[in-house]
């Protein structure tokens, strides 16, 4: 009977210690399974963090537009981990400086690190971007043909060469002015000059039209043979801003000139009698830059110029609200073909849309997307 009692009692203890050990190697497995599940909920935790960060990195250069980021590593510091944002440059050119086309963006915590890759395309649309200096400029002196006008002694009816109709016309461009890149109190991005003979001694004799900025207040300025009148409201720097000057011949010796921004009349201009002569007489078309004596360019515009169409007929304010709200994506070729002269879209080519074909010659200007 004792003996049988201490069996019992050494199986219970043996029971007892069984008990014990699989409760600690549960415990222990629990324990392990727990530390597993809470680093894997960490790591998973610290990719998403990483990834989020590395996408945040992505939405700050997107604020900034991709293409105009500076290459080379930004980083971004933050109490949780860090953004670091790679850019790469291509041959291609956004806003006249060399483009960033692959953007990598890398979020790091203290467990992980994400990277995202953002690669652009090639740019559909581009604009002519001027660097200020003398060496940039487009001529435009196909045109001359088609834009000479003669004015009549008697009755003072200017009338164009080219099949005898009123010497009404229209001027429309876009700009995008950098006036810190500016060498001049004023600059042109528009002229027409009449250098006098062809051995273009004067190029301010009898002006066609000049249209430029001063750097000083931003403002717009138009020289003509009648004078010259500056337009109180400043173009902001490094934004697109569409000009149109429209000129009226209908009253002979009395020619109405209006300059419009952004789809708004700014002013009109009276008197603007100009006359554009023949290129044997000495008449020169440029943009960006004046022409003196020489000839030689001065007064060089700095900034992106696009879009520029010449009409032969003064176009009334829904047409300019309608180039301007249409934007620099608008076909003016398409849809507003009606005695047009010429149209540089500057994509990349320096031809003329019109049926006129009257192609342009850049100089030291490069084509660059914006």
């Amino acid at each position: 009977m004792i003996r049988n009692k201490a069996q019992e009692g050494v199986f219970i203890g043996l029971f007892a210690l069984g008990v014990l050990v699989a409760i600690s190697l549960a415990v222990s497995f629990m324990g392990n399974r727990v530390t597993d599940l809470l680093q894997i909920q960490g790591q998973v935790m610290a990719g998403k963090q990483s990834y989020w960060l590395s996408y945040s990195g992505i939405e700050i250069v997107a604020t900034n537009r991709f293409a105009s980021i500076a290459a080379g590593t930004n980083t971004y510091s933050l109490s949780n981990g860090s953004i670091s944002v790679l850019g790469e440059t291509s041959a291609d050119k956004f806003n006249g400086a060399d483009r960033t086309n692959i953007i990598t963006s890398t979020g790091s915590v203290a467990d992980g690190v994400r990277n995202i890759k953002y690669t652009l395309g090639t740019s559909s649309e581009y604009a002519l971007f001027f660097d200020g200096g003398a060496g940039d400029y487009v001529d435009i002196g196909n045109i001359n043909g088609k834009m000479e006008m003669v004015v009549d002694d008697d009755t003072q009816a200017i009338t164009y060469v080219d099949g005898g109709a009123q010497a009404d016309y229209s001027i429309s461009l876009w700009l995008k002015p950098d006036y810190a890149a500016m060498n001049d109190d004023y600059v042109f991005f528009f002229s027409s000059n009449n250098c006098g003979d062809a051995g273009h001694s004067d190029c301010n004799n009898e002006r066609g039209i000049v249209i430029g900025l001063r750097k000083d207040n931003s403002y717009l300025r138009i020289w003509h043979s009648d004078g010259e009148v500056d337009y109180n409201q400043a173009l902001s720097a490094d934004a697109w801003h569409h000009v149109v000057y429209t000129r009226s011949a209908a009253n002979p010796g009395a020619g109405e000139g209006k300059i419009y921004l952004n789809g708004a009349l700014l002013g009109t201009d009276n008197l603007d009698n100009s006359w554009f002569k023949s290129a044997a007489e000495g008449e020169l078309w440029h943009l960006g830059a004046d022409i003196d004596a020489g000839p030689t360019k001065s007064e060089n515009y700095a900034g992106c110029m696009d879009e520029v169409a010449i009409w032969r007929a003064v176009l009334g304010l829904s047409d300019v609200q309608t180039l301007y709200i249409q934007g620099k994506s608008f076909d003016i070729a398409t849809h507003m073909s009606t005695n047009l002269v010429a149209y540089w879209d500057f994509d990349n080519t320096s031809n003329d849309g019109s049926v006129n074909g009257f192609s342009s010659t850049v100089t030291g200007a490069i084509y660059t997307g914006y």
